[in-house]
């Protein structure tokens, strides 16, 4: 009987501290390792892919330029439809996009930009179901391209030309409006790059232009001006 006694006496003391750290009980994790998004996409004239920038699934905290996590998307297929998750995204952020950023990581602009909700807080699911991507379109032309005119063409109160270029203004200042300085073209004729005066002025083939504009990229010069080129093309008359 001692003997027994002596057997059972060890495995109760181990018993006891198993109990004692916890490590009986199951470990609940519903609360770490942030938040899920699920997406779906498919982009629209990919032959405008960036190459100097990068196009990526992100999660940001509201007015910030820098994503708290990200997640590469590689070249894709028009038509083709890509299927993405990412994990672990911060508590702290309430956007999800499909954003282009700068080798830096800065956001340029986004080309689809979702407010968490709090349900899907709640169920620590983002389900974006299918999601159609235009690489033309106009948000980004204008942050890739026209904004790196604006210090001279509506910074302030004033702009070079009476050419105001600023988000909500370059529109409607550029798009079938005739040239002041070549009659027989207009600043940017939709569907027509041959006719568009500020292809010109870039390229440096325009005349009676005070200003050397053919080095005004702050980025890449070529990608910017081919993206302006296909942008025009595909303007609807």
């Amino acid at each position: 009987m001692r003997y027994l006694q002596i057997l059972i006496l060890p495995f109760t003391l181990l018993l006891l501290s198993a109990c004692d750290s916890g490590d009986i009980y199951p470990v609940d994790k519903s609360n770490s390792g942030g938040l899920t998004c699920k997406i779906a996409l498919t982009f629209k004239h990919t032959s405008t892919w960036p190459s100097d920038y990068h196009v990526v699934l992100a999660a940001y905290q509201n007015d910030s330029e820098y994503s708290e996590i990200s997640k590469g998307i590689s070249r894709q297929v028009e038509g083709d439809t890509l299927h993405l998750t990412m994990t672990d995204i911060p508590e702290s952020c309430q956007l999800v996009t499909i954003a282009i950023v700068n080798k830096s990581k800065r956001n340029v602009v986004n080309l689809m930009t979702h407010t968490i909700q709090p349900s899907e807080r709640n169920d620590r699911l983002i389900e974006l179901g299918t999601q159609d991507i235009d690489l033309l379109a106009y948000e980004r032309v204008q942050a890739q391209v026209f904004s790196n005119c604006t210090n001279c063409h509506g910074g302030s109160a004033h702009a070079a030309a009476g050419l105001f270029l600023t988000e909500g203004k370059s529109y409607d200042a550029l798009v079938n409006v005739p040239s002041t300085k070549q009659s027989d073209k207009v600043l940017v004729a939709p569907g027509m790059t041959s006719n568009s005066f500020i292809l010109d002025v870039l390229e440096g083939n325009a005349e009676n232009v005070r200003y050397n504009h053919t080095n005004v990229s702050f980025n890449s010069e070529t990608e910017d001006l081919n993206l302006l080129k296909e942008w025009i093309k595909n303007i609807d008359k």
